[in-house]
């Protein structure tokens, strides 16, 4: 969620600019162009994102029913499937550090970024945006400071007013809306 406001030319201002003169801040058009790069992949970031994901979920549903899988063969066929065609001899399931104990891990991320995007349209819509006091105080008392102690949905719900949606994570994504 904090990741949103580093996008956002106000709250960039407050902090951000040139060393040798603090009054120069960063251009307007400079954010722009930063944000036609984020988006222009993007897609390949949620790709990855998935194929690790679907690789977790693969080989510990195959390799755990006993099904006598190559998992060498069985990891490029997933990657090359879900992100990009894996090259001849690759191993890279051998040093794929998440492979255990992080099981499905992968798709956390971006859920976290589906969530953190609704949650961001609290803020769009206020006076002051990302900077409105009232907004950040109810960020802090519905998400982070209950934390853990109740179910997640139920902050969010709390947070929002309503069901979370993933409509803002599409847009945000370039995908949909606007």
């Amino acid at each position: 969620m904090l990741e949103r406001w580093v996008w956002e030319k106000d709250v960039l201002d407050r902090f951000a600019g040139d060393y040798r003169d603090r009054s120069k801040k960063i251009p307007a058009d400079l954010l722009a162009k930063m944000e036609e790069a984020r988006l222009a992949t993007i897609a390949t970031f949620y790709r990855r994102q998935l194929a690790f994901g679907t690789l977790d979920l693969v080989l510990h549903t195959e390799v755990g029913e006993g099904k006598g899988v190559d998992v060498i063969q069985r990891s490029n066929e997933v990657l090359s499937e879900v992100f990009l065609p894996v090259p001849e001899d690759t191993s890279f399931v051998t040093f794929f550090g998440h492979l255990m104990g992080y099981d499905a891990g992968y798709y956390g991320y971006a859920w976290a970024d589906a969530i953190a995007a609704d949650l961001a349209t609290e803020f769009k819509k206020a006076p002051r945006k990302f900077m409105n006091q009232k907004v950040g105080m109810k960020l802090r008392s519905q998400i982070y400071a209950p934390g853990g102690s109740r179910d997640v949905e139920v902050s969010i719900r709390k947070f929002l007013g309503r069901k979370r949606s993933i409509e803002p994570f599409l847009e945000s994504i370039g995908i949909g809306g606007k």
